[in-house]
Parts: structure tokens; C-alpha cells; sequence
């Protein structure tokens, strides 16, 4: 058993040591990407001191300065506490975010875990089938055969309706989602029949309801379901979120960043900041569609949508970091569409802010890669 233990331990720091250099080269070309927008933000001499002082005295050693640069670019506002993506992604996210070990909880057909206790506050868009390694679930998660779930696909709401099919692992920026209208056995969106459907979808995926957005999101743009990017983490003695993040579409109705979507930070009392950005800094103080500004435009709950994201948090303690997108449905109820527990892009919220996603708590996260790092 020991010598179990002891290979066990060897294989786990080698697939860790691979994640590692794949992570620090994507990072690595993400900054280059993004050279054009970080060279045109410049620090001053006291702003590096700060910056050096700050890490030197909490992380043990200097950084560069393109992240602060870059984050900079996007609202003109200076922190010193800003974390570089890579030292997140790279260092602190992996104390307690080891992949291996989070991916099983990162499928989105156990979403439901994580709401446990906390009905009353929050819930998950209803599922019409389920597939987990090309084993068919009905909405209660109960085996069926293929012939089942075609037949729920087509019977479900007099055979006409809306749903979102998405693939439950390995999932990113909307990647691997499709919007479907069954009538009749066909898909009217693409004119596929359901047979096709699934066997596109892969052998690890999900049907769900279509979320109808709050009528007061859906005017900022009725055609995506604008989630709402909540990060939550532990410090030694309280559990708390990062400054709030709107994803919103732009042309499609997928809202996130990498997919074309637009951002804009959101006030923990529900208002959206001035300014809303794409990826690479297109800006808006309006939305392009719609017509609405911004600026002190209110979301509701807010306040619950936060205290929903720290109490469910509560029922995985071993995680320090989560990322949870909601969505605010038609009759004011909080859907919390999946949770991000690897590669969470803590970039979103200090560009959209312009401040360190941990605020005071900076320091502390420094303090855990140091020690790491021993």
C-alpha cells in the first residue's frame, strides 16, 4: 500500500508538472496578444515602488509589470494589488484547485450538489436529459436508453420548445453550446433530427431549460441570457467574493468574452459601472443593440445573488476559488447556470473594476504562494 501511495503521488506531480507548462504557455501568448493594448499604459516610478514593495513584501520577490499595465489599460485606474493572470493560474489557484481533483465537480450534471441546503435561495435550469459517458439520464437522473431520450426530447411541451444542449465537461466561453427548437422530431434552429443532435453532442453532455432573462436584463439585450460572474474564495477566516462582473452579448446569444461578448462590473449593491468592454477594449457606455446605458443601470438581487454564491460555496470547503455564473430568470428567481473551479480568469474582474480581485485580501492570497513555494 505504501508503495501504491508513493506512485500514486509521483503520477499526480507529473500530470500537475504538464497542466503546469501548458497553462504558463497560454498565458505566455495571451500577453503577447495583447501587447498592443498593455504598451499603452504606463506606470510611473512610484507606482513601480509600489508595486515592488507590495510583492517583495508579501510574495518574497519582484513581477513584471505588463499585467498591471495591462489591467490598467482597460479603466485608466492603478492598484497595486492587481494579480497577474499567470500567478493565479499558475501558483495560488493550484494549492486548492489541483485540476485532477476538481474536474469531477466542474460537470455540469452535478450542478444540483451544489445547491444543497440553499433551495430556498437558488436554483438549477431544469434538465431534460442527461448523457455521462454515452449512458443516457432523464431530468431525475435516472438510466434510461437512447429510445427514452429521444422520446422526452420530442414529447416535452407538446413537442415545441426551446432548450440549450451544452457538453457538461471541458467547457469554455460558450464552446460546445447549441441553442435547439424541437417540432416534430427536428431541430428548426439547424435542421437536424434528434438522432443527429445527440450524436453531435459527444458522449458527455446535457438538455436543460432555456432560461428566460429578468425583463429588466433582457433590455440590455434580449438576445443572450446575460450571466452574472460571481468568484468566490476563502481567506483564513470568512468566505467572500470578488468584485461582481456582467457578461452581456453583443451579436449572438452567447454573452462571454472570448466568444464576442461584452463585460461590465456590477456594484455589490446591483449597479453596472460607466463603461462596458470586449476582450480587446472595444468600449460601450451604451449598449450597441439596445440603446441603454450603463452607467447606474440597476440589476436586481444582486446582494442575493452573492450571499447565494458564499453559502454554496460553504458546502465545498477543501475548494478555495469559485467561479459561479448566474442568470436572474422572468420571475426574479437566481439560476446558477454552473460553477468554474480551474482557469477561472481572474482578469474579468480587475479589468472591469480596475482593482485587485481580492481587494484587502491580496496579501494574504501572496502570503499562500509563499509558503507553497517552501
Amino acid at each position: 500500500m505504501r508503495l501504491y501511495r508513493l506512485v500514486e503521488a509521483i503520477v499526480l506531480r507529473f500530470i500537475n508538472f504538464v497542466w503546469l507548462c501548458f497553462i504558463r504557455l497560454h498565458e505566455n501568448k495571451n500577453i503577447k496578444a495583447k501587447k498592443s493594448l498593455y504598451t499603452k499604459s504606463d506606470l510611473t516610478e512610484e507606482q513601480k515602488s509600489q508595486i515592488d514593495r507590495f510583492y517583495i513584501e508579501n510574495y518574497g520577490k519582484k513581477i513584471p509589470y505588463k499585467w498591471h499595465r495591462l489591467y490598467q489599460s482597460y479603466t485608466g485606474k492603478f492598484d497595486f494589488r492587481y494579480i497577474p493572470e499567470p500567478l493565479f493560474t499558475t501558483a495560488l489557484e493550484l494549492i486548492d484547485n489541483r485540476r485532477i481533483e476538481v474536474l469531477p465537480l466542474e460537470n455540469k450534471v452535478v450542478l444540483t450538489n451544489f445547491v444543497r441546503g440553499n433551495e430556498d435561495k437558488v436554483r438549477v435550469p431544469k434538465t431534460y436529459i442527461a448523457c455521462v459517458a454515452g449512458r443516457f439520464y432523464d431530468g431525475n437522473l435516472n438510466p434510461i436508453d437512447q429510445g427514452a431520450a429521444i422520446a422526452l426530447l420530442t414529447e416535452l411541451n407538446g413537442g415545441t420548445y426551446d432548450a440549450i444542449c451544452k457538453k457538461t465537461l471541458d467547457t469554455s466561453s460558450g464552446r460546445d453550446v447549441r441553442l435547439v427548437k424541437i417540432k416534430d422530431g427536428i431541430d428548426q434552429v439547424k435542421n437536424d433530427s434528434i438522432e443527429d443532435i445527440l450524436k453531435s453532442m459527444g458522449s458527455d453532455f446535457i438538455v436543460q431549460e432555456k432560461i428566460v432573462a429578468h425583463r429588466d436584463i433582457s433590455a440590455l439585450y434580449d438576445k443572450s441570457i446575460n450571466t452574472i460572474r460571481v468568484l468566490t474564495y476563502q481567506t483564513k477566516y470568512a468566505y467572500k467574493a470578488a468584485p461582481v462582473v456582467m457578461r452581456i452579448g453583443r451579436d449572438s446569444y452567447l454573452d462571454n468574452a472570448h466568444a464576442g461578448g461584452m463585460f461590465v462590473g456590477v456594484t455589490d449593491d446591483g449597479a453596472l459601472l460607466k463603461e462596458a468592454f470586449t476582450e480587446y477594449q472595444d468600449r460601450y457606455t451604451v449598449h450597441p443593440v439596445s440603446g441603454v446605458e450603463f452607467d447606474g443601470y440597476v440589476i436586481p438581487r444582486i446582494p442575493d445573488v452573492i450571499d447565494a454564491a458564499i453559502q454554496m460555496h460553504k458546502n465545498y470547503p477543501t475548494v478555495r476559488f469559485m467561479s459561479w455564473d448566474f442568470a436572474i430568470d422572468e420571475n426574479e428567481n437566481i439560476v446558477v447556470i454552473e460553477v468554474n473551479l480551474h482557469s477561472q480568469s481572474v482578469w474579468l474582474s480587475q479589468t472591469a473594476h480596475g482593482c485587485g480581485v481580492f481587494r484587502e485580501d491580496t496579501a494574504e492570497m501572496l502570503h499562500l504562494i509563499a509558503k507553497s513555494n517552501r
